[in-house]
């Protein structure tokens, strides 16, 4: 098995581009070396904070080879959140690159004064230490860790606020959400003969279930991406032809282009394309369905929580998505929970008894995956976590079968109808290049925000795109670039409402969020 990278890791001053396991190892060893040699000792907290790529995970095995607790931040935080966040957990040392640690927070404070000590990876920074400084060292000895000791933290998406910062232990992230992905289920698992494309944030915990199964199930090749620039991820398709693509919402919307190239056949090969972290619109899922050239191609689309892993899961084929224009518009099916390990129930939000099947409330999951708490905000945790059920915030409907169906978030739900629902109509019918968010209030029809590539909206389009749904207000319209969204390319609701509803209330409550 091949590991291809889109570009050198930060860790590595070799700048190898083609790895195996053996390569893979020795790089993790090396990398405690420096940890070591850096302060970092069994017990510490340690934040890597960094450009996005394979290397984060590599950087966290190496911390936790050498016993300590690695607090992995997206480099794609905006500096006021991950401030908040390193004083939380006060770390021994502060793994970044130049380009973060040059960025000033709205206070002006360095980024350098939230650790112990700071190791900058490309060097260059006065008072910082440089990776290259570091490497050669001896390997110290593993640090062997219990499987209901702190592993590993990381952080929620923030599309709410501040993140917050989840704990993970060896059993709930290797022995639990890993266990179910490691298992062989062919077609919706890796084969031996699959080259296997990854666009992951590889601070996230999904990164590493991921990797147990990519090495327990071993594909012929993994192409690891860091970009989701056509002009790179084309060519590089086009040489090692996927079969299983799995990639963020943002990393699709990005290479949408690309896959509707009639000329172009990056995507022929790809016989399973793999969502996560938020729902595709389904124009896009058509859109990669109808470029492969597979005889029988499928959207996997994953359903869960960070703090809970997967808790369902649905498979949409290329016939169903192209039928879908043509059928009634319905609340997106998440799939079933899965067997033995998660199961899901629908309960009324204010008494929490459950609710007959067909009638909305707040969905429920029991699983033994669910993390051991929030870092330091246990009250937070303790808001979500029903005795052994743990309340996702999202408001559902179960079938007569037992598949899920989700409506809205809790927050933004408005009894009787389904902004999601809403927003998959109205997308499906606007020209390629917009994006809509339906923004409920208390005393009225919900706003839509829309966003076009050039700020300007057709109101024949709109018209035709509304027809037939509940009433709106009228559109506020945004540049697509203005779209405020996370790393992974949710939108900030909560900042929509901020930049253009001053005052407006929420129709939900918002305690789950």
């Amino acid at each position: 098995m091949l590991f291809r990278l889109s570009r050198p890791m930060d860790i590595d001053p070799a700048g190898q581009t083609i790895l195996d396991v053996a390569a893979m190892a020795e790089c993790v060893r090396n990398t405690a070396g420096a940890l070591h040699a850096a302060g970092v000792r069994p017990g510490d907290r340690f934040a890597v904070y960094k450009e996005n790529h394979f290397d984060c995970l590599l950087l966290a095995a190496a911390g936790i080879r050498i016993g300590a607790i690695p607090v992995m931040l997206s480099g794609l935080l905006p500096p006021d959140s991950v401030r908040p966040l390193l004083q939380r957990v006060e770390p021994k040392l502060l793994v970044t690159n130049r380009r973060l640690l040059e960025e000033k927070g709205s206070d002006g404070s360095a980024l350098s004064s939230f650790a112990d000590r700071t190791l900058c990876l490309d060097g260059g920074v006065p008072d910082a230490l440089a990776l290259a400084d570091l490497l050669g060292g001896p390997d110290p000895a593993p640090v062997p860790r219990g499987d209901d000791e702190l592993m590993m933290l990381t952080h929620t998406s923030g599309t709410t606020g501040i993140p917050k910062l989840i704990m993970y232990t060896p059993e709930k992230l290797q022995g639990q959400m890993a266990r179910l992905e490691c298992r062989h289920l062919p077609p919706i698992t890796f084969g031996r003969n699959d080259t296997v494309a990854m666009f992951l944030p590889y601070v996230h915990a999904r990164s590493f279930t991921w990797i147990y199964s990519v090495l327990t199930l071993s594909p012929a090749k993994v192409l690891l991406m860091s970009e989701n620039d056509p002009e790179i991820v084309g060519p590089m398709f086009r040489q090692h032809r996927p079969t299983v693509i799995e990639a963020l919402p943002i990393d699709f919307l990005k290479l949408e282009k690309l896959a509707k190239e009639k000329q172009d056949d990056a995507f022929s090969s790809v016989r399973m394309f793999v969502g996560n972290f938020d729902a595709m619109h389904w124009s896009t899922i058509r859109t990669f369905l109808n470029s492969s050239r597979h005889r029988f191609p499928v959207w996997r689309e994953g359903y869960g929580q960070s703090e809970t892993g997967g808790l369902g899961m649905t498979v949409i084929t290329r016939y169903r998505a192209n039928k879908r224009r043509d059928q009634q518009p319905g609340p997106r099916k998440v799939g079933r929970p899965m067997p033995g390990f998660v199961q899901l129930k629908v309960v009324d939000p204010e008494t929490f008894s459950p609710v007959p099947n067909g009638r909305p409330g707040i969905v429920l999951a029991r699983t033994k995956a669910r993390c051991v708490g929030y870092y330091q905000e246990p009250e937070r945790w303790n808001e979500k976590a029903v005795g052994e059920w743990w309340n996702t915030g999202d408001i559902g409907v179960k079938t007569r079968t037992g598949a899920l169906k989700l409506l809205d978030r809790e927050v933004n739900y408005a009894p009787g109808a389904s902004c999601l629902e809403q927003e998959d109509v109205i997308v499906d019918y606007l020209p390629e290049g917009h994006d809509v968010a339906l923004l409920p209030v208390p005393d009225g029809p919900p706003v839509p925000v829309v966003a076009t590539p050039d700020g300007l909206l057709d109101r024949g389009h709109w018209r035709k795109a509304v027809r037939g749904l509940p009433e709106m207000a009228e559109p506020i319209v945004i540049a697509f670039k203005d779209m405020p969204r996370t790393g992974t390319g949710k939108i900030l609701r909560e900042e929509l409402r901020r930049r253009h509803l001053t005052g407006a209330g929420h129709v939900g409550t918002g305690r789950w969020t």
